[in-house]
């Protein structure tokens, strides 16, 4: 559920303005991608997800990030935790 509040945050904090980091656990590579990308913004303006209540629409958005965002968690590997989509690996804090 961490990373449908996240996106939730995501839309909340994009509406203003505001810079949002990635989720803890998440490839931040990759969710830059997602982000940047215009990906989900162009699925949240499809769906006729309103910013600024995005909870009414939070099994769209619990759907959207399984589908699409549940390969960009970071996985161990060793001392390092490794994306498995884009290979980088991260030190973790």
């Amino acid at each position: 559920m961490k990373l449908v509040d996240a996106l939730i945050n995501l839309l909340k904090k994009k509406s203003t303005g505001e810079e949002v980091a990635a989720p803890e656990g998440v490839c931040p590579n990759c969710w830059g991608r997602e982000e940047y990308g215009g990906k989900f913004y162009e699925a949240v303006k499809n769906h006729g997800v309103d910013a600024s209540h995005p909870e009414k629409s939070s099994g769209w958005v619990q759907e959207y990030a399984e589908t699409h965002l549940k390969g960009i968690h970071l996985a161990r590997q060793g001392d390092n935790m490794v994306c498995p989509k884009c290979k980088i690996s991260y030190r973790p804090e």
